[in-house]
């Protein structure tokens, strides 16, 4: 008596045992077959790329090679008829389960599911469809895998396959329909739901648990933390990362884009950042950020992603820049005690000899010329010497309340004609309503004056100086804003400095001194360049709290 081949023999118990489950599962067991198969797929691509070390999307090519490949592997005899950007058709003429097939048919389902699977995860879309089976008596297979979503595939009979995580589990819906068809009165179903609801909610539980002790944590330390996986994909972000950020987990807005090549070199060459300092671009201004970056690996030494640790240290370099400021004013106040009272007297002394031998030199002659230019340079020189002083003790402000519209228009009727001369247009744009400040009316004026006088010097060709005036969070600001040749950064950096002027014959102390008079009313002064466009000097001046 000839017996079944060990293979056969495993093959028909196989079948027995798919016929039973189908019995049993009625119609659901196609589909759970469709998941045992997308999961054997899956399998089998894995190990495809680990061979192949590919991990890339499969191309078409590469997709047709793996199916035959694992055709072969299990005894079928396929061939592949047709292979483009569209589809894949592949005859079977042989097939690997042999006259079981005709018993079982279901069993096509998981081969079908297999193929649909893998599709799925590499091409836009998936549906396979039998143009004819050997289980239905026919001589051959014919398998058509559609790629594309053409109007061919959607006529064609089949099943569509999606990228889903759940395709190849048994949800709770789908074990729940089986209960209710297969199970009823055994209580299998409800135990496992039980347990899976359990373990679900404890899973939430700690999940929560451990989300608010990690945000509690960051958020004492007052740092932005912000990790991302292999791929460059925010996965977590803290409070202070969101305010910090706010873009969400989305890095398409111009204020990440900073962040990214920093972290795709962590990624790539495991490099740490340091106190890194980055420039953030944001609607109301550059901020400054201190950013620190590192690798993270899993448990078995692979990357698994990047963490980033970030603070706005915009005030704290602020605050640095101002007491450098102060430093260098201290500097120059010590340096004009200790030498302007010396160089005045015998200055007063050579104007005065200077006025006496004047008069011994007839009008129009060289002497007579030549004394007056040395006493005009000595006038000049005082000039300086007066600015050192106020410099070093500036007089105090006599406050009172003031509009600064007024004082403004005190300054236009100043300008006015020098404006004129030098072909500038001032442009006015004051606020509906300014509030009142309290200032020293002399000492604004003062500083008025010399800010909308630089403005007309720095448009040599002409141009437009718009002074304009708003409320700004508890500040009255009055802008200068002109279309001159502008300033580098390196300018900007230096323009309150004693002695630093981008004019000739300018003293380098005016801007020096109005920045001090600024500081002395508990206001700010800043500037804003952009080289051939021109600049914007800002004044910030607290309003009365009092004002109704």
């Amino acid at each position: 008596m000839i017996q079944d081949s060990r293979e056969d023999f495993f093959l028909q118990l196989l079948a027995d045992y798919v016929l039973l489950n189908e019995i049993l599962a009625g119609n659901n067991a196609e589909q759970f077959l469709h998941k045992i198969g997308i999961k054997y797929g899956l399998r089998l691509e894995d190990r495809y790329r680990s061979a192949s070390d590919y991990s890339e999307n499969l191309t078409v090519e590469q997709f047709s090679n793996l199916i035959l490949q694992f055709a072969q592997s299990i005894g079928g005899e396929y061939v592949l008829q047709a292979a483009d950007e569209e589809k894949v058709v592949i005859y079977c003429y042989r097939c690997p389960f042999g006259h079981v097939v005709l018993k079982t048919p279901v069993l096509c389902a998981a081969v079908t599911a297999m193929l649909g699977g893998i599709a799925s995860r590499n091409f836009p879309y998936s549906k396979v469809s039998r143009e004819h089976s050997i289980a239905k008596k026919a001589a051959n297979c014919q398998l058509v895998i559609y790629l594309q979503e053409t109007e061919v595939a959607l006529a064609a009979a089949g099943n569509v396959f999606a990228d889903k995580a759940v395709n190849y589990v048994l949800t709770p819906a789908e074990i729940e329909l089986m209960n209710n068809e297969v199970l009823a009165g055994n209580n299998i179903y409800h135990k496992y739901v039980a347990s899976f609801e359990s373990l679900k909610s404890k899973h939430q539980y700690l999940e929560t648990e451990y989300n608010q002790l990690r945000n509690e944590i960051f958020s004492d330390l007052g740092l932005g933390v912000l990790t991302v996986n292999e791929a460059g994909k925010i996965t977590y972000m803290n409070k202070e990362a969101q305010e910090l950020l706010p873009v969400g987990e989305h890095w398409d807005a111009g204020s990440t884009k900073v962040f990214q090549p920093l972290l795709q070199e962590t990624l790539i060459k495991y490099t740490h950042f340091k106190q890194h300092q980055v420039q953030i671009p944001f609607p109301c201004g550059a901020r400054i950020y201190s950013v620190n970056t590192a690798p993270l690996f899993d448990e078995e030494g692979g990357l698994s992603g990047a963490v980033c640790v970030f603070q706005d240290e915009t005030k704290k370099r602020e605050l640095e820049n101002e007491l450098l400021q102060m430093e260098k004013f201290s500097l120059v106040a010590e340096l004009a005690a200790g030498i302007a009272h010396e160089i005045r007297n015998p200055i007063t002394t050579l104007r005065g000899f200077l006025q006496i031998l004047s008069k011994e030199f007839r009008h129009e002659t060289k002497g007579a010329e030549y004394c007056a230019m040395m006493i005009e340079e000595i006038d000049r020189a005082n000039t300086i010497l007066k600015e050192f002083l106020l410099l070093t003790k500036p007089t105090a402000p006599k406050v009172r309340e003031a509009d600064l519209h007024v004082v403004l228009e005190e300054i236009f009727l100043l300008i006015e004609s020098k404006s004129l001369l030098e072909n500038v247009e001032i442009r006015k744009c004051y606020a509906k309503k300014l509030p009142l400040v309290k200032v020293d009316q002399a000492q604004m004026k003062q500083v008025f004056l010399n800010l909308a006088t630089n403005a007309i010097q720095a448009m040599t060709n002409g141009g437009y100086l718009t002074i304009s005036t708003s409320e700004e969070k508890g500040k009255a600001v009055v802008r200068f804003s002109d279309t001159g040749c502008g300033m580098e950064e390196s300018q900007i950096k230096k323009i309150f400095d004693p002695f630093f002027s981008t004019k000739e014959q300018g003293t380098g102390l005016g801007l020096t001194i109005s920045y001090r008079l600024i500081e002395a009313h508990n206001g700010k002064l800043s500037a804003e360049s952009t080289p051939g466009k021109g600049s914007i000097f800002t004044v910030e001046l607290p309003v009365l709290c009092n004002e109704e």
